[in-house]
């Protein structure tokens, strides 16, 4: 057989290989990524009745490995273990899973609200608690407390001297729907036995996430005509662990594949992030529509019907 007609025979191999594929799985390979990461370690929200901060973590990290999602920030605010001590042991049990830790600031404190100068301090102080548990391994990201950049330009200006400085990246959030508001609800209405309730809680917190992933997308590809890799916020909070394996199940629904967040962020989106050196540019997406003057699409709100179940 001729070199050309090896070619053609190759080529048709490969095709109905692709094809089989295809029709055996009902659809083609993810062609979306995303880095998931929780926020708020070791404590986030409410504990409802019978549960525990380390079994809300150990239902955390049985998700994550049955949907086989890399290793996994968690950004620590080191001050709940001055007040409980137990806590820490949601951190030994995050680590020893092989999932990873960065700074959320010692005590969950917002750029936009202290000194610039109180801001570094606080972000100092957790360090010693990230340098111990994670033994090497690169543990210099900052996730900003509420998304918060600083509300001056000198402030803005000047973290990212002090990032730099100290060999920090900034872990960007590209993809949220502010899951942390199920978290109390859930729990009042697990102290009230209505299993009514909690029915509506399950159904409204994937339909968030599922509207949710089609704003981002749709501002991604006005701003850039393709999809970025995204990264998601979630929280550490007991219905986000009673809600994982449904919630990393319908991102593999919707064509997302999970990588780590250092390879999320090597998109060019990210490269203000990856460079603190670098002038402040959008670490959001809402931030760099707004840059452009361009409308944000619409999204729904739950606030208010989460605010008032199960009082």
């Amino acid at each position: 057989m001729n070199p050309g007609r090896w070619g053609l025979v190759i080529l048709l191999i490969v095709t109905n290989c692709a094809t089989a594929q295809t029709k055996q799985t009902g659809k083609s390979q993810p062609n979306l990524r995303m880095a998931v990461t929780f926020d708020d370690l070791p404590v986030s929200g409410p504990l409802p009745p019978g549960q525990s901060r380390v079994g809300i973590a150990e239902q955390i990290i049985r998700a994550l490995k049955a949907e086989h999602v890399p290793p996994t920030y968690g950004f620590v605010n080191a001050v709940h273990a001055q007040y409980d001590p137990g806590t820490v042991d949601v951190l030994g049990t995050w680590r020893a899973s092989g999932n990873l830790l960065g700074n959320h600031t010692w005590s969950h404190v917002s750029l936009n609200r202290v000194s610039l100068q109180d801001f570094e301090g606080d972000l100092l102080r957790d360090e010693p608690i990230l340098d111990l548990l994670m033994a090497g391994q690169d543990w210099r990201w900052l996730r900003y407390p509420y998304l918060a950049e600083g509300d001056t330009m000198q402030k803005r200006l000047g973290i990212r001297v002090f990032l730099a400085q100290h060999g920090y990246k900034i872990a960007s959030v590209t993809m949220n729907f502010d899951d942390y508001d199920w978290n109390g609800p859930y729990a009042r209405c697990i102290a009230k036995h209505d299993a009514q309730s909690v029915n509506w809680l399950e159904a409204s917190y994937l339909q968030a996430a599922d509207e949710n992933i089609g704003y981002y997308r749709a501002m991604s590809k006005q701003l850039y005509q393709r999809d970025i890799r995204y990264v998601l916020l979630l929280h550490v909070g007991a219905f986000d662990a009673h809600m994982l394996p449904q919630l990393l199940r319908l991102y593999r629904e919707r064509d997302f594949s999970f990588v780590p967040l250092e390879q999320a962020e090597q998109d060019p989106f990210y490269r203000y992030d990856m460079n603190p050196k670098l002038l402040p540019g959008p670490d959001l997406l809402e931030q760099a529509m707004r840059d452009k003057h361009l409308p944000l699409p619409q999204k729904a709100d739950y606030f208010k019907q989460l605010q008032a179940i199960c009082r």
